[in-house]
């Protein structure tokens, strides 16, 4: 029996951090093409990953139907990753192989040698020269610890160098970095104050839950949580962040997901259930259900394994909720957009801000395994153990299993973080999602706006720039 090691993430919310096929006959794998006469000769530890991406992505890609099989030849192609890319389907931008297994695994932990924020990107009109934003800092980090916040303008790299193409890339990835501020002027020009940053990078876990408080208003007691990575590391958190919740009586909650692109099925199982109302939690109602590639429904339904997705026990620390807010941006994917399609059959899920990316599959993370016949187990291929695939397993659905949506999920009501103001700090009512929320839980207007503005520099398109993975920007970790 092929049991072979499959650690789900992204969106693949089983609410199990680990699937294993424990009975029945495996999914079939078709036998790889023989060699012809005129092809390239490969060498062996190369037809030994063609053959891993082959076989796993014959059994268990999504869109493996979409694939001319006859036409893919592990035996033939000097590259694993151009063989890769040929049977990816057209629309799927977030599958991906890798040979850095354990820098991806960290990448996906929240572990990283950083600085310890994220930034936004603009660039001054007929110029060069780009600056930052700060978006947020994570907590204890180099950049906290400089002094940095939200809402901070940093305009020059060491030496008052203005920031470029060809440098910005060192305000993630240099070991050190001294960075130059700006204020916003009344005229609204960003003007250098003298105020340089010093920090040297740290290897470090960038914790997700960023910000949390409680706000009273009126009768009103405002839960409010930005939380950036679902990680698992960051369970604990939630669960103190929500327990100290309910013994302060929080009435309503709001759920900063706007920085989200996702994370581990486990963690985006348990903040559901803490969110969602009590009833469905006892009785662990349906979460969400899955729909898989012809060869695995089958499977499943040989084996007769349950594919739904339930709530997990939270009852000590759930809210019974009725309703949730939750701010979302463009940049809100994957195990975030889960949530939110989760829990609507079971309460108001209102959504507040831009449109999300629109991710609905689930990514498993596949590692290489040989059979080891002397303890009739699998193991990890030691000889290619650094080569990892994410590759989309299935699209996931609320409990209706409806899955005729597409593109990203329209909110209730449409507000945009506007980069050419002083952004409000995190939880502050004055920001324009989390102040449309207070609004709509009190029934007071708020002012949302900053009071400067910023005219000449610009942002470019909006766009949150991580450091990149293969080329690729990962929403889905």
């Amino acid at each position: 029996m092929n049991r072979k090691y499959l650690k789900w993430f992204g969106m693949f919310l089983a609410c199990a951090g680990l699937l294993f096929f424990s009975c029945g006959q495996d999914p079939e794998i078709d036998p790889a093409p023989d060699p012809g006469e005129n092809e390239t000769p490969v060498s062996e530890k190369t037809l030994k990953v063609n053959q891993f991406i082959f076989d796993d992505v014959k059994n268990y890609y999504l869109w493996t139907s979409t694939i001319n099989w006859s036409a893919v030849n592990p035996k033939n192609e000097t590259n694993s990753f151009t063989f890769f890319e040929k049977m990816i389907y057209r629309d799927d931008s977030w599958s991906m192989l890798t040979d850095d297994a354990e820098g991806f695994h960290h990448i996906l932990d929240g572990v990283a040698t950083t600085f310890g924020y994220e930034l936004i990107w603009g660039r001054f009109i007929n110029s060069t020269a780009r600056y930052a934003i700060v978006l947020y800092v994570y907590p204890g980090s180099p950049a906290e610890k400089a002094g940095l916040k939200r809402g901070d303008f940093l305009v020059s790299i060491d030496g008052r160098k203005d920031i470029t193409d060809s440098n910005y890339m060192d305000l993630y990835q240099a070991p050190s970095i001294t960075l130059g501020k700006a204020t916003l002027g009344e005229n609204g020009y960003l003007i250098p104050d003298n105020q340089l940053v010093s920090m040297n990078a740290v290897w470090m876990y960038e914790d997700p839950v960023v910000k949390d408080t409680v706000i009273v208003k009126g009768s009103h007691k405002i839960g409010y949580l930005c939380y950036t990575n679902y990680t698992e590391e960051s369970e604990k958190r939630l669960q103190e962040v929500f327990a100290g919740f309910k013994r302060q009586g929080v009435t309503d909650v709001v759920l900063d997901l706007r920085y989200n692109g996702g994370g581990y099925a486990r963690t985006s199982c348990l903040l559901s259930s803490i969110l969602a109302p009590a009833h469905a939690v006892k009785q662990k109602d349906i979460f969400l259900t899955q729909t898989w590639n012809a060869i695995m429904m089958a499977y499943f339904k040989q084996t007769k394994e349950d594919t739904n997705e339930y709530f997990t026990d939270t009852i000590s620390i759930n809210m019974d909720l009725s309703r949730l807010f939750v701010l979302t941006l463009r940049f809100t994917a994957s195990a975030s957009e889960s949530t939110m399609l989760g829990l609507k059959p079971y309460m108001d899920v209102i959504q507040i801000g831009e449109p999300t990316h629109g991710k609905y599959y689930a990514g498993a993370l596949i590692s290489p395994m040989v059979f080891d016949s002397r303890r009739n187990t699998w193991i990890p291929d030691k000889e290619i153990e650094n080569w990892l695939l994410y590759l989309m397993v299935y699209r996931y659905a609320d409990r209706n299993g409806d899955t005729s949506f597409s593109g990203g999920l329209e909110p209730d009501y449409f507000a945009q973080e506007d980069y050419g103001y002083v952004l409000p700090q995190l939880g502050d009512v004055r920001d324009p999602l989390f102040g449309k929320a207070v609004e709509m839980i009190t029934g007071e207007s708020v002012r949302t706006r900053s009071a400067s503005s910023l005219p000449h520099p610009h942002p470019i398109d909006s766009v949150l720039l991580r450091s990149p993975l293969n080329g690729k920007l990962i929403f889905s970790r």
